[in-house]
């Protein structure tokens, strides 16, 4: 699936992160600076849902900013959407920003390794690629970003709305799911509290059909348990 990373330099308060989901909030980077980051998880929350459950999960990535709005970078996680392989994600994004307001757009493609497939491949074409183009748009500590399936072929035209907003140390989030397909569709709400600078917390909660049915698509079960409340706990450096 894929971290709601942030995408750089602009929207730094969106997602999800990890947002977040698991990732390691991006230090400050300066013009033509790289940087690194770690963490370790109890789970891997992707929009809302526990897609590794029972396992914990360990992730990594490395971020340059280029010093005049662009921005590259590339983050891998242990626990992937495809029978539990693990996931390589690169993105690249351009923001620019006036006084308050902020504006960001870029590409995501999520690569899993997979036993016979090729990761390099869009999953309508038989390989386990997946790619979002991402939009995004803030004002001060407020944050509106859309994940736009760029694979035509396939997931009926999903797309992926969130809403942000940060009060001190505590995040606000709220995530919308649509597809051409009504079954498809679910909503998912987020709190999250950063104790430090390295040890964070969440309370995830998602909620319809579409939920249900990742869930069911991973474990073969029901997916009854896609409705139930997440407890995520985050520990991350960057470096």
């Amino acid at each position: 699936m894929k971290k709601s990373f942030q995408l750089k330099p602009v929207l730094l308060s969106m997602a999800v992160a990890g947002s977040v989901a698991l990732t390691a909030t991006p230090a400050a980077v300066q013009a033509g600076e790289i940087s690194y980051n770690a963490a370790v998880s109890n789970m891997y929350l992707w929009r809302g849902i526990n897609i590794s459950n029972p396992s914990p999960v360990v992730s990594g990535g490395i971020d340059y900013d280029f010093g005049n709005g662009f921005a590259i970078g590339t983050w891998a996680s242990s626990e992937g959407a495809f029978d539990g392989s693990s996931e390589w994600d690169v993105y690249g994004s351009y923001g620019v920003s006036l006084g308050d307001f902020g504006f960001s757009i870029g590409y995501a493609a999520y690569l899993y390794p997979y036993a016979g497939k090729d990761m390099t491949t869009f999953t309508s074409d038989g390989g386990t690629m997946l790619g979002d183009w991402i939009v995004g748009l803030s004002y001060q500590d407020l944050s509106f970003t859309a994940y736009i399936d760029a694979e035509t072929k396939d997931h009926g035209n999903n797309k992926y709305y969130t809403l942000d907003y940060s009060i001190g140390a505590f995040g606000l989030h709220a995530g919308y799911n649509t597809n051409d397909s009504s079954s498809a569709e679910y909503t998912e709400f987020k709190v999250s509290y950063a104790a430090t600078d390295n040890l964070s917390f969440a309370i995830s909660k998602a909620q319809g059909d579409g939920a249900k049915a990742i869930v069911s698509g991973l474990t073969g079960g029901t997916g009854e348990e896609a409705e139930n409340p997440q407890l995520q706990v985050t520990y991350s450096f960057t470096f």
